[in-house]
């Protein structure tokens, strides 16, 4: 996530602000920057307190990038090869 907004220019000083900047930019809707920042919080459990998730919490978490990817990336550029809009 740090990468996109890297990429998106999402201003703030902290993954929370970023991630929120994406919305205002329209970058992210509501509703994603509620379930990224629940993922936002899994890794900081992980990286600041060493707390172990389960298998299943790890493979939603990713299923989420790839989702968050698919919608900033990969879909916008489809429909611009296909309908040039």
């Amino acid at each position: 996530m740090e990468t996109i907004c890297k990429e998106k220019n999402a201003e703030g000083r902290d993954l929370y602000k970023k991630i929120e900047d994406l919305v205002v930019k329209q970058i992210l809707t509501p509703a994603g920057s509620s379930i990224l920042h629940k993922i936002r919080t899994l890794g900081n459990d992980a990286t600041h307190e060493v707390k172990p998730h389960s298998e299943k919490q790890l493979g939603l978490a990713m299923d989420v990038v790839e989702h968050v990817l698919n919608d900033v990336y990969i879909i916008p550029t489809k429909v611009e090869a296909e309908f040039g809009v």
